[in-house]
């Protein structure tokens, strides 16, 4: 998936999270250098996604179920 792209919006939050997680983890795997940073980024990105749709719902009154991750 291209960064900007417009199909991430149709993640639920959980989807979002989901795929936070396996960025951090595939960035984890990575070697240093400009693949694990731009991982990283994406990863930040997801997380940001995840953490804006949860609030946003939050806003209008539907309140996504939360899972805890620990």
């Amino acid at each position: 998936m291209k960064p900007g792209s417009d199909n991430n919006r149709y993640f639920t939050v959980e989807q979002l999270e989901e795929i936070a997680v396996a960025k951090y983890i595939e960035a984890a795997l990575t070697p240093e250098g400009d693949e694990r940073e731009e991982l990283l980024q994406e990863a930040k990105r997801f997380a940001s996604r995840a953490k804006m749709k949860s609030w946003l719902m939050g806003e209008i009154g539907i309140a996504p179920p939360r899972r805890d991750l620990h």
